[in-house]
């Protein structure tokens, strides 16, 4: 049975009459039966009768009709982000390890809001409640449930990395043939004074050019491929060397690792550590410090002989020669793109050292600085800052200044540009030339992640002022940059393009971003509820699709 429209022209005009009919079949032939005759279209939509027909109809239907002019947006809740990040929390079980109470319901939040629009606690709160679709059953836990979730978060560090690390080995095939470890810091505005409630609050060396501040520094254990298994925090006046130790000593007694390279960069090199590396069973493939270092400077005569063999490194546009200095196996690695950043920056840096030597040379020479003492200071001030300071020698007596080049360290210097020394206990048998410079190399994903942590999860600025409270701040902001880096990788197996950069995979970012403008729709039509899912482009679904996203009921209405 279905409405038939009828056309019947008087004069100039066409009026369309509307039937309730039905099909019957008489032999092998179908005709048309009217069952009543409703009338002209025109005037039942004028009338309004048209309407009551379907209004009265609908009640005895299954599906719900609404009128257009009852229609009104209730609610329009970002969705597909949410839903990216919940699917790994399930993958990587920290619902469960968490647990469903409110508590576990802050840390997923706090997590979700790091990958989605970083905010504070009491943002968090506010954007979980009214900006976003949350997983059925969340609770909506209150801003002090989130800063209790923090310092049980900060208590269970170790166990949830353990978690994480047994649940990572099963789900995503890591590259556990070695163990990259490398430090940033974090530095904190307010006030400046010493804690008691925050002991490793303190100044140092600070990566972000904020010595005036104090700080924390942050240790990072990666796999090969970038994705964090553990992280440490340290006091802000922490020496980088002095952190290896108990770095290895953490990583073998919880994790169990067995004789695998750790690869690391010249700022946590020392004897001792190295020393440390060899007796906990580790292998090791370490960068040198490129000056005061005896190892790097024997590696780079070496390379320069005329006997020397140089091997190309794929994918690293750059060349390596291996050698052997004082037993110990050396690989020096060569960059034409290195070597015109270097030799640019030092003759810049010498140009401007010595402009600024020649000027305080001529003030002494006219006698308007004749104190050694003062001369010295001004020297200090000229060479302290310049960074090549090592390529000067300065005389000075009273009323005397005098400077020349150092011709050795000048030397050392252009034999030194666009190279860097390696230094590793891994023989050839396990570990070509090329692959010991691919493995340092992997150094690069630790700074990746570093970049995440700033950049994208806004791990800075910190709004605790408590040991445990950011600890735990620091914790969610690791275990948010374990879900990028696995969705990192889902993205690139699934070779999902950046539209824009046809060279470049997506990144997690650009896909969070693209989900989060999937929209859960709530319409209200008098008593009766609309729910739908705004259409998704075809980047979007393919962003779901590597990443496993169950989009199962986002593409029907649902009236309510």
């Amino acid at each position: 049975m279905f409405v038939k429209t009828s056309a019947v022209r008087r004069g100039n005009k066409v009026y369309e009459y509307l039937s309730l009919v039905e099909a019957v079949r008489e032999g092998a032939r179908t005709r048309h039966r009217t069952v009543v005759r409703l009338g002209e279209a025109s005037v039942l939509r004028e009338s309004g009768q048209l309407d009551r027909i379907v209004a009265a109809l609908q009640r005895h239907g299954d599906s719900t009709w609404v009128r257009a002019d009852d229609l009104d947006v209730a609610d329009a809740r970002s969705l597909g982000a949410v839903a990216a990040v919940s699917t790994y929390w399930e993958r990587l079980g920290l619902g469960a390890h968490f647990g469903g109470g409110p508590e576990g319901d802050a840390v997923f939040a706090m997590v979700a809001n790091r990958l989605c629009d970083p905010r504070s606690k009491r943002g968090a709160v506010e954007w979980a409640a009214a900006d976003v679709v949350v997983p059925a059953g969340f609770s909506h836990p209150g801003v002090h449930r989130y800063y209790r979730a923090l310092d049980a978060v900060a208590a269970g560090k170790e166990l949830t990395e353990s978690h994480l690390y047994a649940r990572l080995t099963d789900l995503a095939n890591l590259d556990l043939r070695l163990i990259c470890y490398d430090l940033t810091s974090s530095y904190f505005e307010g006030e400046t004074a010493h804690s008691e409630r925050f002991a490793s609050r303190a100044f140092g060396y600070s990566r972000d050019h904020r010595g005036d501040r104090p700080q924390i520094v942050i240790g990072l254990l990666t796999t090969g491929d970038g994705v964090p298994i553990a992280h440490h925090v340290f006091a802000g006046n922490t020496a980088d060397v002095s952190t290896l130790p108990e770095v290895l000593a953490d990583l073998q007694s919880r994790f169990g690792v067995g004789r695998i390279p750790v690869v690391a960069d010249r700022g946590l090199i020392s004897a001792d550590n190295v020393e440390a590396l060899t007796t906990q069973g580790f292998d090791h493939v370490l960068a040198t410090r490129l000056h005061r270092d005896p190892t790097c400077a024997a590696a780079i005569e070496a390379s320069s002989q005329p006997h020397a063999r140089w091997v190309p490194v794929p994918d690293a546009r750059s060349a390596a020669c291996e050698v052997r200095v004082e037993g110990k196996r050396a690989v020096v690695v060569a960059s034409f793109e290195r070597w015109m950043r270097d030799s640019t920056r030092t003759a810049e840096l010498v140009d401007r050292t010595s402009e600024k030597l020649r000027a305080l040379e001529a003030r002494v020479r006219a006698g308007s600085l004749v104190d050694p003492a003062k001369i010295g200071r001004a020297a200090q001030r000229i060479l302290g800052d310049s960074g090549v300071a090592r390529l000067f020698d300065v005389e000075i007596a009273r009323g005397l200044f005098l400077w020349h080049y150092r011709d050795a360290a000048l030397d050392y210097e252009e034999a030194l540009a666009g190279r860097y020394v390696l230094v590793t206990s891994l023989t050839p048998a396990q570990a070509s030339t090329a692959t010991v410079v691919m493995a340092y190399r992997r150094l690069q994903d630790i700074e990746r992640r570093f970049r995440v942590l700033k950049d994208f999860l806004h791990l800075r600025p910190v709004f605790h002022w408590t040991e445990d409270r950011v600890r735990g701040h620091v914790a969610i902001c690791v275990y948010a940059a374990v879900i990028e880096a696995l969705m990192a990788a889902d993205l690139r197996a699934a070779d999902v393009r950046d539209p824009d950069l046809d060279d470049q995979h997506l990144t997690p970012a650009r896909a969070l971003r693209e989900l989060g403008r999937i929209r859960a729709v709530e319409l209200e039509a008098g008593d009766r509820r609309i729910a739908l899912v705004t259409r998704r482009s075809a980047l979007q679904s393919r962003a779901l699709d590597a990443f496993g996203v169950d989009t199962t009921g986002w593409s029907r209405a649902r009236i309510a």
